[in-house]
């Protein structure tokens, strides 16, 4: 999964919401690790796979109704909406993936620590695949790490780590990259109305 694309539009996103909340010269890396480590267990929520209590441990898709006209939308199209959605022109309904939502999230955050540091650039080197408890537990001790001790190095790790992920939730390049696209336009229009 090649995301570089990804980072020059989540530098204009941080660093217009760092102009228009005033918060230039703060430091803010530690409150982006916790955002970070936030999204990551809203991800693992979603995901399900630790949930040994519960039959149901898998992630769901949310059908929603359309705002306009009430008509149920059909599964099938993965593309993030937000609050609701509303048939396009060609009666089509969109269907929410909430993980694919918080897999993004995820992607936000992780490329937005990694422009910090000076990190803009990943070649993804695909890993064996791992128990999604311990891939998880492996990524949140490396965040937890890179709080204490930031460095491209481990950033590597971590971005590797999350890239590895969508893989084995089965996201591909396409699916990530559009609905992060979709979830920065989102961001942007959070941003116009005083979010």
């Amino acid at each position: 999964m090649n995301l570089n694309s990804l980072f020059a539009p989540q530098k204009k996103l941080d660093d217009r919401i760092v102009k228009e909340k005033g918060l230039e010269g703060q430091d803010l890396f530690k409150k982006k690790v916790v955002a970070l480590l936030c999204e990551l267990y809203e991800c693992a929520n979603e995901m399900r796979m630790f949930k040994f209590w519960s039959n149901d441990q898998k992630s769901r898709g949310r059908a929603l109704t359309c705002d306009n006209c009430g008509t149920r939308m059909q599964k099938g199209n993965t593309r993030y909406v937000e609050g609701g959605g509303h048939c396009n022109e060609t009666g089509d309904m969109f269907y929410q993936n909430p993980l694919l939502e918080e897999y993004v999230d995820v992607i936000h955050f992780t490329l937005s620590i990694a422009n910090d540091l000076g990190y803009t650039s990943h070649a993804y080197l695909q890993t064996q695949p791992r128990d999604l408890n311990d891939l998880v537990i492996g990524i949140t001790n490396a965040i937890t790490v890179l709080a204490v001790n930031p460095n491209k190095n481990l950033m590597q790790s971590i971005f590797n780590n999350v890239i590895a992920l969508g893989y084995q939730l089965g996201f591909d390049e396409e699916q990530v990259i559009a609905a992060y696209h979709d979830k920065n336009a989102i961001n942007h229009h959070r941003q116009d109305n005083n979010y």
